[in-house]
């Protein structure tokens, strides 16, 4: 059984409340789920979010969504991943995690990293890596096992906040990391109001109603119009990552 978290809060310090912000009449937190329902091999979709009252808006969505929602720790995300996954009975051998920051979540992106995943027979695989990111298009799938062994040993502030660190840099573990699109090199998840607005550019070119783009027809866009890249050219690819790097190093 494989079950997709899909991370989410409204306390993002760059651009509060961005998951609930509309483009084309919904909340990039609606739009994102419609889209990653489509995969093939996903079992269930669940929202983690934390138990602050301000995510109360965020439940409420996934109620009127049909989509099951799980509240934890706002802080200790590692902790919130793994209550929900042991919540669910039995619990899943596989847990994929994707950050709402990135409403353009294509499902066969999400269909590729588990069927590389299963192939490859891992522990741990992903499609966005350093220097290879495919920055908004993000996935990563991991056993339970793994999950729970993270859980358990994972000390700092960075391995703790972000989930997988301690996943990715532990020696324990076998890894896989693939890229789904080779030249794919834009920064496309939703940190800052600069980034926003490269969003609701592209839905407002490539959304039509019912209907799902991903992510080749997003790198066609970019490619012909390389101007929408001016909008966001400023924004870094995992500044909060990097962000929790240093208060590490201040402890």
């Amino acid at each position: 059984m494989i079950v997709c978290l899909i991370q989410t809060r409204m306390g993002s310090t760059r651009l509060p409340g961005k998951v609930m912000k509309e483009v084309e009449g919904k909340p990039l937190l609606q739009h994102m789920i419609e889209r990653m329902i489509r995969s093939k091999f996903v079992d269930k979709f669940v929202v983690a979010t934390s138990v602050k009252k301000e995510n109360d808006v965020i439940e409420k969505l996934c109620r009127q969504s049909g989509i099951h929602c799980c509240r934890g720790s706002e802080d200790d995300v590692l902790d919130r991943y793994y209550q929900c996954a042991k919540s669910f009975d039995p619990i899943p051998e596989f847990i994929m995690r994707v950050t709402a920051d990135c409403p353009l979540q294509d499902p066969e992106v999400i269909d590729f990293v588990v069927q590389k995943f299963l192939e490859k027979k891992v522990d741990y695989m992903t499609n966005s890596f350093e220097p290879l990111y495919e920055d908004g298009f993000d996935v990563e799938i991991f056993k339970f096992s793994a999950l729970e062994e993270a859980w358990r040993k994972a000390a700092k502030k960075s391995e703790r906040e972000h989930v997988t660190p301690y996943i990715r840099n532990s020696t324990s573990f076998k890894k896989y990391y693939e890229k789904y699109c080779s030249t794919y090199t834009y920064k496309l998840s939703v940190d800052t109001p600069n980034d926003f607005e490269l969003i609701k550019q592209i839905f407002s070119r490539l959304y039509e109603p019912g209907k799902i783009f991903g992510m080749n027809e997003v790198v066609s866009l970019l490619k012909a119009d390389p101007s929408l890249l001016e909008i966001n050219k400023e924004s870094i690819i995992n500044a909060g990552y990097q962000k929790s790097l240093l208060e590490d190093l201040k402890k």
